[in-house]
């Protein structure tokens, strides 16, 4: 799809909340606390009235409540894969936080989490994001679909 096309921002931000309750479900209700492990856009199904549902368990891993974090061989999507979990080897609650983060970067931009037409300091979604914020030029990424005047209370 192209840029500036899509859903517009209302069901967006919806469909972002919702997913992040159902990641803190995972990470808070449930004991022992589930690791997804795979949070990424794709994994993220919507029901015909845009309610989110997070989908495609096959890489979670059961947490332990006495630690925070246990080891294990990093598994995930490149582009939103935590780069801690990555580099560690430690799995916790923050790794899937890191990969949301990454999809509420798509969400916002309407950006390929990876893409290398990009340019090489541009390839990956979450390193330009971070580049953007820290030099106060995130509207220069910003989906052209979303009316900043308009929606720029919520994306503050």
């Amino acid at each position: 799809r192209d840029r500036g096309t899509g859903l517009p921002w209302t069901l967006r931000l919806t469909v972002a909340t919702q997913t992040a309750k159902a990641i803190a479900y995972l990470h808070s209700a449930m004991n022992p606390p589930i690791y997804h492990r795979d949070i990424k856009s794709t994994n993220i199904l919507l029901d015909y009235d845009f309610n989110s549902k997070v989908a495609d368990f096959g890489l979670s891993r059961l947490g332990m409540t006495e630690t925070s974090h246990i080891s294990t061989a990093p598994q995930g999507t490149p582009g939103y894969l935590d780069p801690q979990y990555h580099q560690c080897f430690h799995l916790s609650d923050k790794s899937d936080v890191y990969s949301f983060g990454v999809v509420l970067a798509e969400i916002i931009t309407g950006l390929k989490v990876v893409d290398f037409t990009r340019p090489h300091t541009e390839i990956n979604l979450a390193a330009l994001a971070v580049d953007k914020i820290r030099s106060g030029c995130l509207d220069q990424i910003i989906d052209p679909i979303l009316d900043l005047e308009l929606d720029a209370w919520t994306l503050s």
